[in-house]
């Protein structure tokens, strides 16, 4: 008996031996690992419905998300968005790609009770995009920019910017002083102008800590192409407590309608994080 005890205790040890070797692998199931030249994609969503619908993305026929309201970039998030903030990105196939935007059943069975709306990417293999979608219903379009993952210098934060304002033609932007102060022309500077609907900017760079010269925390405004530099002309604004950090890039984007007041329509000037 002792001796079937002995070896009984000595198969145990054993076991846990090999348990010790292996305890730090773990199994994630099937991962297919990026190779650094697949085609990536961010889903920039601002088709701004009344109701503020929630809607699922689908790649080639197959859901790639869940429910998400506009202005939720997805993957990923943003600032002044829904989601989280990260430079998150889809890997999809390359050549053409069918994007569509549907609505579910309201008893979810994995079919769609609404297409919102389709559309084809012709995405070449190892670049990084994002599409823009704008409007509602039949006037729902789309914008596909082209990004670059390239980091920025130290000290400075990289930016592009575009207008999905669909009953804007062209705004301005400005950075400068906080909301809560008076705006004062000296510190409120023009960084870009007459940005027309469904463009995107050049890229350009502001320095990182997100104070202006003046020492103030600095905010974001966006105002009618050529409307005076006050208050009253103030489209959409956006300004933070958090300090911005060096390299790191971003795109900023003016979406909404001139004129709503609703949470779910009104004007607003977003970012996501690309690096």
């Amino acid at each position: 008996m002792m001796k079937i005890l002995s070896k009984l205790v000595i198969g145990a040890a054993g076991l846990l031996a090999i348990a010790s070797c292996t305890k730090n692998q773990i199994d994630y199931g099937e991962v297919e690992k990026l190779t650094g030249d697949e085609t990536l994609l961010k889903i920039n969503n601002v088709s701004m419905y009344y109701n503020n619908r929630s809607a699922i993305f689908k790649i080639n026929g197959k859901r790639v998300s869940g429910l998400l309201t506009a202005r939720s970039p997805f993957p990923g998030g943003g600032y002044n968005t829904g989601g989280d903030s990260k430079p998150d990105f889809l890997s999809v196939p390359s050549g053409d790609v069918n994007l569509s935007v549907v609505l579910p059943k309201k008893k979810d069975d994995g079919t769609d009770s609404l297409v919102l709306y389709n559309t084809t990417l012709n995405l070449t293999a190892g670049k990084r995009y994002s599409v823009h979608l704008t409007d509602t219903a039949a006037a729902t379009k789309s914008l596909l920019t082209e990004e670059n993952f390239t980091m920025p210098d130290s000290t400075v934060v990289r930016y592009r910017f575009v207008n999905l304002m669909p009953n804007v033609a062209a705004v301005d932007v400005y950075y400068g002083v906080t909301l809560a102060t008076p705006t004062k022309p000296s510190v409120d500077s023009l960084i870009l102008s007459n940005v027309p609907f469904m463009q995107m900017t050049p890229e350009f760079k502001l320095k990182a800590g997100g104070l202006t010269a003046g020492g103030v925390l600095g905010s974001w405004k966006v105002r009618p192409a050529g409307a005076a530099n006050t208050t009253a002309t103030v489209l959409a604004s956006y300004s933070s407590a958090s300090t911005v950090l060096d390299r790191r890039v971003y795109t900023a984007f003016a979406c909404g309608y001139s004129g709503k007041t609703t949470a779910a329509q009104k004007p607003y000037i977003s970012f996501y994080l690309v690096r």
